[in-house]
């Protein structure tokens, strides 16, 4: 009969290696949900840190989105409607995150590029968003040229800051009014 190896206990390498793992993950764990605490303004309201973090859920936001595609050459103009280019849900998404109104600019751009064969277009966007029943109010600087913008993890400063404080709006029975 034989018998099994004896198991060798691991090194103290491979367990210092296993605590700093386990330290650096748990690290990741509590500070990336306060990266919000990194960017100047309102993360329900510029939505910076605001994905993955523990504020999740907080805030309802509506907002409606027009893009405007401006062939640079003859100064032709176009209106696009998010709903003509996404389903409902998605359109309702586009219209209150600033990081998918950039990412939704830039495919506005690529679309004209290769379907209409129109390159350098200029791509605007007038969103009026509301925050918490506040009273509708610019979100993205319409003057600002989306295809001009990288997408990053800096603070974006095409995204205007939140002017209005709180205050308890009355009951409503009637939809929001989303000009601005």
């Amino acid at each position: 009969m034989s018998s099994a190896p004896a198991r060798t206990p691991p090194s103290k390498a491979a367990k210092l290696a296993l605590l700093g793992f386990i330290g650096l993950w748990f690290g990741f764990q509590v500070l990336f949900p306060l990266r919000h605490l990194l960017y100047p303004g309102s993360p329900s309201w510029n939505e910076e840190g605001h994905r993955f973090a523990w504020q999740m859920k907080l805030r309802d936001k509506k907002a409606r989105a027009v893009f405007t595609v401006r062939d640079q050459a003859s100064g032709q103009e176009w209106r696009v409607t998010p709903r003509h280019y996404l389903l409902r849900h998605q359109a309702r998404k586009v219209a209150t995150r600033p990081d998918m109104i950039l990412q939704f600019a830039h495919y506005l751009e690529r679309i004209w590029a290769e379907e209409a064969g129109i390159e350098g277009v200029e791509v605007r966007v007038r969103v009026c968003a509301s925050l918490n029943g506040r009273p509708a109010a610019l979100l993205i600087d319409p003057e600002r040229d989306l295809t001009k913008i990288e997408r990053s993890l800096r603070h974006a400063d095409w995204v205007l800051p939140l002017e209005q404080p709180f205050e308890r709006p009355p009951s409503r029975t009637h939809r929001r009014d989303l000009s601005c």
